[in-house]
């Protein structure tokens, strides 16, 4: 995987470690992940609360190569590199 200038590889256990903790605080669960030359498409669900209880949210999203890489700074970031 490149980082979003097509120049840097970019580690895929930098980048699973930033998507998951991604997909941890907003709720997903039943998660699939399908690289693409964009980046990482994600199908899932969100677990939503309302006043009927808890239901499940189909949720589809593409991280594209900058969103990741927005990913992986705020990541060294929490851990200080």
């Amino acid at each position: 995987m490149l980082d979003h200038t097509g120049q840097r590889r970019v580690r895929y256990e930098d980048a699973f470690r930033a998507l998951g903790h991604y997909l941890d605080g907003n709720d997903f669960t039943q998660i699939s992940i399908v690289e693409t030359p964009e980046g990482f498409l994600i199908k899932g669900y969100v677990i939503g609360e309302d006043l009927g209880g808890y239901h499940v949210i189909p949720t589809t999203y593409l991280f594209t190569n900058l969103d990741i890489d927005t990913l992986l700074e705020s990541a060294y970031g929490r851990r200080g590199h």
